[in-house]
């Protein structure tokens, strides 16, 4: 059982991948998904075993890199935390299967499709098991690179090329601090085992040098769960088909690195800078990006970016200690955001591949369904009580506001939620109820989408209804609720409700400001953003205009004129095949040159050497003479 979760979607990729023409299109999505759903029910059994059972497994494989002092089986490891994980992994991943046979058909590479992302849930699933690093960074890898296949799947479209090799480079970045931290830990510890490492924290006799380890560690998180100054590769990833965006923004490669801080935990306990830290980047990066998905137009960039608010919880609550709490936020947010992402997938495909908001509206009477499912989800991410959000995220913030020297990390966060539910409305408003902005050949056309496209969004709608009450016990039964007055606990709530009145009375019809606001023109309100502030929030916070200017230029600047041209078409040219071949040529021209054809010049070398033979020693003469044989011959 242990090992067949692991190697049934390896099979499944390697089937429809390899003999995706044997069977088909219709085949390789039913094989796909029946092989992820199969995987389904074994995570369901492991969990039972892990988590209501309290009976963790660990499997010894294989010795498989064994170099002088470093020794690494391949082992996988099987506790609470892992279970969880599993099943979010392999629920969200059977729901998007189901859902791509319905919304890649007609593409005549859907085994290929489907292949990917089969391997993708395969290298989520090495990363989760895995019982130490070495093996930990070969899933980390190997999502990476189905993440650059599936944004690329549309490899004919030069953006979605820019996009992949984006997250990329960006990721590399991300990964080069958890190597070094690897290199870390085993210059540190000796041993890249879990076991090992956390049982020798306690010894360690040079506090920074966990803090060290934390850092780095903390870089490779930033980097995979887009976090503030290595996010941007994220909402560039939406050029890939909407289950790919499902999958990567909801149950695996942006949730490998809070799953990695999660894991490292006895090592951040260790370091209370690295724990302040990361509170810190958790903040600021909720904050950040709910600001940027105010302004979006872009359907799926609008929750692309509330993905990286919601990450920006769940590292944050990392930060003071309470890792039960972030895996269940990140567990809720699975749910929903899958939900998210693939009603807005129905909607595009209902309106012809249309994504920009502005050209939607009034498809409430058309596509009442999908309006219910993004209404569902829109509202678990607010934090609406009673739906799964609200158990994870308004403990989070209550949690934070205990630690009374990150205060201002708590009101980040709860003014982030205020933004969330500003944007979560306003998306909801400008594409199913405001007047439309279609094209009229494109709104008589518009329809509900077949049964496998609409069963995984009512199966998701359930989970982001009844989930978080259901696994609080499980998760986070452990967790005390901190004792703080009811006024501070309902903050959270208040503040949604208020962004999402706001965001209601801002973009409805001009009544409702005279109800609701006489005094004050409604030309005030829509003013509040000036052109500079909208500006500076819908490009981001000019970070891609910073990375690109002051990191990018003048580091391709550095590898033309350094590196290119002075370098490789400089020094090593002079010193390696070009230098080598112009030695030789002028070498051959200098003796080239003595063989001119002309008999005086050869007379005056006989004269020469015949004189340096007769007064010379004999040494000369044998040389001359020689010499005289070379010429003549």
């Amino acid at each position: 059982m242990y090992l067949l979760v692991l190697f049934i979607p390896l099979l499944s990729s390697a089937i429809s991948g390899l003999f995706g023409r044997k069977i088909g299109e219709r085949g390789a999505g039913v094989f796909t998904s029946s092989s992820i759903v199969i995987s389904w029910v074994l995570s369901m059994l492991i969990f039972y075993e892990t988590n209501i059972n309290t009976s963790s497994t660990y499997i010894k494989l294989w010795r498989w890199f064994d170099s002088e002092l470093l020794t690494t089986n391949f082992g996988l490891q099987f506790d609470a935390l892992t279970g969880i994980m599993l099943v979010v992994i392999t629920s969200v991943s059977a729901l998007v299967h189901i859902y791509s046979t319905g919304y890649m058909s007609g593409d005549p590479h859907i085994p290929r499709f489907m292949s990917y992302l089969s391997l993708f849930t395969f290298f989520m699933i090495v990363l989760v098991t895995s019982d130490n690093y070495v093996q930990l960074f070969i899933g980390w890898e190997g999502v990476g690179l189905c993440s650059y296949l599936l944004i690329n799947f549309w490899l004919t479209r030069i953006q979605a090329n820019k996009a992949a090799i984006k997250a990329m480079l960006v990721n590399r970045v991300g990964d080069i601090g958890l190597v070094l931290g690897m290199f870390a830990i085993f210059k540190e510890f000796g041993s890249l085992e879990f076991s090992t490492v956390f049982s020798a924290v306690n010894e360690v006799s040079r506090p920074n040098s966990i803090a060290l380890i934390c850092i780095l560690l903390l870089i490779g998180a930033v980097g995979k769960s887009a976090q503030l100054g290595l996010h941007t590769w994220l909402p560039d990833a939406m050029e890939g088909p909407t289950p790919v965006s499902a999958l990567i923004h909801a149950a695996t490669m942006v949730t490998a690195g809070v799953f990695l801080i999660i894991r490292s935990g006895p090592l951040f306990e260790g370091s209370p800078l690295a724990l302040t830290v990361t509170t810190v980047v958790g903040a600021l990066t909720a904050f950040f990006a709910a600001t940027v998905g105010l302004v979006q137009n872009d359907l799926k960039k609008v929750i692309a970016y509330s993905t990286c608010s919601q990450l920006g919880y769940m590292v944050m609550i990392c930060g003071v200690s309470n890792y039960s709490t972030s895996l269940f936020h990140l567990m809720n947010h699975a749910f929903f955001k899958a939900l998210l992402f693939l009603s807005a997938g129905s909607v595009i495909h209902a309106l012809a591949d249309e994504q920009d908001m502005r050209k939607m509206g009034g498809l409430i009477r058309s596509i009442p369904f999908t309006y219910v499912m993004i209404l569902i989800g829109s509202l678990s991410l607010m934090g609406f009580p009673y739906l799964t959000g609200f158990y994870s995220k308004d403990l989070i913030l209550e949690l934070v506001y205990d630690k009374y020297y990150l205060a201002f990390a708590y009101w980040l966060g709860a003014f982030s939620a205020l933004l969330t539910a500003f944007y979560s409305i306003r998306l909801i408003y400008l594409t199913f109820i405001s007047n439309t902005n279609s094209k009229k050949e494109v709104l008589m056309t518009v329809h509900e989408s077949s049964w496998n496209i609409t069963l995984p969004l009512l199966l998701l709608a359930l989970g982001s209804i009844f989930v978080g009450y259901i696994a609080r016990e499980v998760v986070v039964g452990t967790v005390l609720p901190p004792i703080i007055p009811s006024s501070i606990k309902l903050i959270p709530v208040v503040l949604s409700l208020l962004g999402a009145t706001l965001a209601f009375l801002s973009y409805n019809t001009l009544s409702g400001f005279k109800v609701f606001l006489p005094k004050i023109k409604p030309q005030t309100v829509v003013n509040l953003f000036s052109p500079a502030i909208y500006t500076f929030l819908n490009s981001a916070w000019q970070f891609n205009y910073i990375i690109n200017h002051f990191l990018v230029a003048k580091a391709w600047k550095f590898g033309h004129l350094i590196s290119y041209r002075i370098i490789d078409r400089g020094l090593l040219e002079i010193i390696g095949p070009r230098g080598i071949s112009k030695l030789i040529i002028g070498v051959s021209q200098k003796i080239s040159n003595l063989q001119s054809g002309l008999v005086f010049n050869y007379a005056l070398i006989m004269l020469v050497f015949t004189t340096l033979f007769i007064s010379g020693s004999g040494v000369g003469g044998f040389a001359s003479q020689q010499w005289a044989y070379i010429m003549f011959s």
